[in-house]
């Protein structure tokens, strides 16, 4: 198969927000307790109990920002069981999974392990069962530099200085009967919203909020009509099945992207149409592909190369929606649908999902260039439309130096030479990293973890194009570096 490209310089989509590789963890599972944190007189290895193996694993996949704690667990926690001395804090039931909570990581513990991956974060406050005035105290404990109760409180348990968090959630999926203290339509939600809006911005107005979304217009429409000055952005939540044939897998890429671009343009419109002058963003803060053994309690699974196509395929997406979609969340970074599985005898294992992240989050430019690709097709049944054999998506970076190649080469089987041709820019040499395996199926398990891994190729620059071969069912990250004939804004 072959394949060419072309990306002229000049055609820029938009400043690419890093956060849109953002991860997501939950007080569900292993993820929080056994997978993040393991308390400081576990036998497995830790630093101030958070798990050591699963610390460096993120940190290096740089996920730029992450939320917590839920999820449906949000809708029913009540953060101040979750400060202070640990071995005072009260167990708890956690209503929306029927279990037990310790809440031996709260607030200091989840912002301490921001601050170790270097995350921003992103709290969601309980809108379920909790109140504005529960959810305002709560942004007084994180941000506050007065000496009022909850920030003397703060200071009290050891952290003098304040946490300044900027990113809050506003309730989790209100629109669903799943959840504690859901909403019955999107104009009850709207209500809600600036009520806590209007209580936690009293206590510091420089927070940008995010509201409860959904792909249900008449919701979204709902909330923008009644609550549109009041948050910044609106949550979508998508979840795959996995339990379909590869090519209907790999191709749900298309469709998200798709939806997302609809419900932004619903957003804009909304916009005109109530005269709302707050600029709404969409927060992709869950989403995954999710396969049938991954059930409840524990929503255990491991995921294969060709997970790691659809992923690709998502944050390609997410980088030409960087304007529209600046946050993600993949949901979940450990244990829990996840990246990262922690074994219980010590060790982790790292998915084909967990390179693709730390592919993208490592060998990103900071602006998205607008791509045109020639490739083969097929035709998808699902979504009764041709798909790209070869999805591209680039990014620069802002001296106009380093160009970065997003390729995603969907076909299980044939490898493709691809040649991309440039305008307004020179390349002078070129690398490339991939993630294959030999099959789609392929995945890494604990006897072979090592199946799947970041592979190296080489680039050829000649006469103003690169050149470079795809394996079959392959990610690719090319970095070409060169020189920008044209300013970068």
């Amino acid at each position: 198969m072959e394949s060419k490209g072309f990306i002229d310089i000049s055609a820029t989509l938009g400043g690419l927000d890093k956060r849109c590789y953002g991860q997501f963890i939950e007080h569900l599972g292993k993820c929080i307790y056994g997978g993040i944190w393991v308390g400081e007189d576990s036998r497995i290895p830790n630093f101030r109990g958070f798990r050591l193996d699963v610390l460096r694993a993120i940190k290096k996949m740089q996920p730029r920002i992450m939320r917590w704690p839920g999820g449906n667990f949000s809708s029913g926690y009540h953060w101040l069981d979750g400060v202070g001395p640990r071995e005072k804090r009260v167990k708890r039931l956690d209503m929306a999974w029927g279990a037990e909570e310790p809440n031996t990581f709260g607030t200091d513990e989840f912002l301490e392990l921001c601050r170790l991956v270097d995350a921003e974060p992103f709290i969601v406050v309980n809108a379920g069962n909790g109140t504005p005035e529960e959810a305002a105290k709560w942004v007084e404990y994180c941000n506050s530099r007065a000496n009022t109760y909850y920030a003397s409180l703060r200071r009290r348990y050891g952290h003098h200085d304040p946490y300044c968090v900027k990113i809050w959630g506003i309730g989790n999926e209100l629109y669903g009967r799943w959840q504690v203290g859901f909403c019955l339509n999107g104009s009850e939600c709207a209500r809600r919203t600036l009520e806590f809006a209007n209580e936690m911005r009293k206590v510091d107005p420089t927070i940008r909020l995010v509201a409860v979304g959904c792909e249900d217009p008449e919701w979204n429409l709902e909330m923008i009509k009644n609550a549109g000055e009041y948050f910044d952005y609106l949550s979508v939540h998508i979840y795959i099945k996995g339990e379909r044939p590869y090519r209907e897998l790999a191709a749900t890429s298309l469709d998200i992207e798709r939806r997302l671009r609809n419900i932004y343009g619903l957003i804009q419109s909304a916009r005109r149409r109530y005269d709302i002058e707050r600029e709404i963003g969409i927060a992709f803060d869950e989403w995954n592909v999710w396969h049938p053994e991954a059930k409840a309690p524990l929503h255990e699974q491991v995921t294969t190369v060709g997970d790691a196509i659809l992923t690709g395929g998502i944050l390609n997406a997410l980088h030409r929606l960087c304007v529209a979609a600046p946050i993600g969340g993949f949901a979940q970074t450990v244990n829990v649908l996840p990246l990262i599985i922690a074994l219980e005898d010590g060790g982790i294992l790292l998915t084909p999902q967990y390179l693709v992240f730390k592919l993208y989050s490592t060998n990103s430019g900071d602006i998205v260039l607008k791509t045109t690709v020639d490739t083969d097709h097929y035709i998808s049944s699902e979504l009764r439309e041709p798909v790209p054999f070869i999805d591209l998506s680039a990014t620069i970076t802002k001296d106009g130096k380093t160009v970065y190649l997003h390729v995603v080469n969907r076909h299980e089987t044939e490898d493709s030479e691809m040649t991309i041709s440039f305008r307004r820019f020179k390349p002078k040499r070129g690398s490339q990293l991939y993630v294959a395996g030999e099959k789609i199926q392929d995945k890494n398990t604990p006897e072979n973890p090592r199946r799947v891994m970041i592979q190296k190729s080489k680039v050829k620059v000649a006469e103003g194009k690169i050149m470079f071969d795809l394996p079959a069912h392959s990610i690719n990250i090319i970095k070409v570096s060169g020189q920008s004939s044209i300013r970068l804004n």
